[in-house]
């Protein structure tokens, strides 16, 4: 029942974001504009779908608070393409391959886009043909609460 309900919400998601960006192209940035300045639930709902939002530069800037983690351990992330809430990213350097990479995107970059791109809706990492190793330098292990017993 829980997947049938969330597909279903993300149709309307599909729905409600196509419809916006297609008004916003049928009646230009100046009447977008004027809309957003009119009122504060017009201007949230097209900030929540990113409608008129350069959502690369977005997207940019969301992934350049992780940069500084992700280049210490010598590698890096390239944004492909943003499309409709959807970012395609590369890994590159020391994280193409790395073991430890689904972490680093699930913790580091997927978290940035979801604080930071208005309308974030899924990451997509093009595959790479790096062969699998562990990280570089040493691991650090989050360390919680001794389960009781």
């Amino acid at each position: 029942m829980r997947e049938q309900v969330i597909a279903l919400l993300d149709g309307i998601d599909l729905l409600h974001r196509s419809a916006l960006h297609a008004l916003a192209d049928a009646v230009g940035h100046a009447k977008l504009e004027q809309a957003r300045a009119a009122h504060p639930a017009v201007a949230w709902l097209l900030e929540a779908y990113a409608v008129g939002v350069d959502e690369r530069a977005a997207a940019e800037a969301a992934v350049a608070a992780v940069l500084p983690y992700i280049h210490s351990h010598g590698g890096d992330v390239e944004i492909l393409a943003v499309e409709r809430g959807v970012v395609h990213v590369r890994l590159q350097g020391s994280c193409a391959g790395c073991s430890a990479s689904a972490i680093t995107l699930r913790e580091g970059v997927e978290k940035a886009l979801e604080e930071r791109l208005p309308g974030f809706v899924a990451l997509e990492v093009e595959p790479d043909d790096a062969p699998p190793h562990p990280p570089p330098g040493p691991t650090l292990l989050q360390i919680g609460t001794r389960p009781p017993g």
